[in-house]
């Protein structure tokens, strides 16, 4: 007789792991283009009230934010249809990620070599990166997760706590990423101010982890996480 392995109840532990890495990536890289660009690349919301900020304050910065909104845009357009490709999850974000790695590594090193407009070239890789990575973290599906912001983490830890009713499923998983996103933001802010380049360049290493987590077989570690089920 046949046997046919348990179906375990949880979420896929790779996909988790790489998302709260890609979430701590996010804390870091909008703490620097915040900093140094003076606009999100990844926190749309954010720009958009930073640009309203801005024209109702007569100040001088709206066109970045026009900048990163739509360079953003056409990032989701393109991961829109990465993410439409018949693959396994694992491979389909796995590869974006990398991809996503890539862009950001250039745009440090654009940072660095300081040519002409270097400012506006970094913020349209970096928003355009973004867009693509978001893409990616939706199509992973995790509740609360599909975005590497605290809002609607925070409101899910909670929600589904024992105090509002719930059973704190999952209340680890959205502990962690808020931490990740915090330490993440620290971590840009400190490395920044030594030099951007080498933090913007920390931020495409921790997501190319996050795209070797999820496309890796043999590492006796990530082997390990795909006997974990994670709520």
């Amino acid at each position: 007789m046949e046997h046919t392995p348990p179906i375990q109840k949880g979420h896929d532990a790779r996909l988790v792991v790489a998302i709260i890495l890609v979430t701590m990536a996010m804390g870091m890289l909008d703490a620097i283009s915040l900093l140094h660009l003076k606009m999100f690349a990844g926190y749309m919301t954010a720009s958009i009230i930073l640009i309203a900020v801005n024209i109702a304050t007569s100040q001088a910065i709206v066109l970045s934010g026009l900048e990163a909104i739509g360079c953003f845009y056409v990032g989701a357009v393109l991961g829109g249809r990465l993410v439409r490709r018949r693959r396994h999850q694992r491979l389909i974000i796995g590869d974006m990620l990398l991809g996503v790695a890539s862009l950001i590594a250039l745009a440090a090193w654009i940072w660095s070599a300081a040519p002409p407009g270097a400012p506006y070239i970094t913020l349209g890789l970096l928003a355009f990166a973004m867009g693509v990575q978001t893409s990616a973290t939706r199509h992973a599906s995790l509740p609360d997760m599909t975005l590497p912001a605290a809002t609607i983490v925070l409101h899910g830890l909670a929600h589904n706590s024992s105090a509002a009713g719930g059973d704190n499923r999952g209340s680890w998983r959205r502990a962690a990423a808020i931490g990740a996103l915090f330490f993440g933001a620290v971590m840009g802010t400190l490395i920044s101010a030594h030099s951007v380049a080498q933090g913007i360049a920390l931020t495409a290493f921790i997501i190319m982890m996050a795209g070797v987590v999820l496309l890796v077989g043999r590492l006796p570690l990530v082997v390990r996480l795909d006997r974990i089920s994670i709520p």
